[in-house]
């Protein structure tokens, strides 16, 4: 696991907290129950602060699971 997958993940316990590691590496907005706009914005917010970038509110359609923000998360700040 490389370093953005792993900060990531935390990012996405620290979010939703009943998620367990393991199913974050599938988490979408179909998967999370949880994961609403809110969510979304908390999210971005945290993932932000911790990678210290910045996402377009206007981006948050096409970054709907931890793999879209990884790969978002990657080429921003380099694998």
């Amino acid at each position: 696991m490389n370093e953005i997958t792993q900060r990531l993940t935390r990012c996405f316990l620290a979010v939703f907290p009943g998620l367990s590691e393991d199913a974050v590496a599938t988490a979408s907005q179909e998967t999370v129950g949880a994961w609403d706009s809110l969510a979304s914005i908390t999210l971005v917010r945290v993932i932000e602060e911790e990678f210290g970038v910045s996402i377009d509110l206007f981006e948050l359609e096409d970054l709907l699971s931890f793999n879209q923000l990884k790969a978002h998360l990657e080429a921003q700040v380099g694998a």
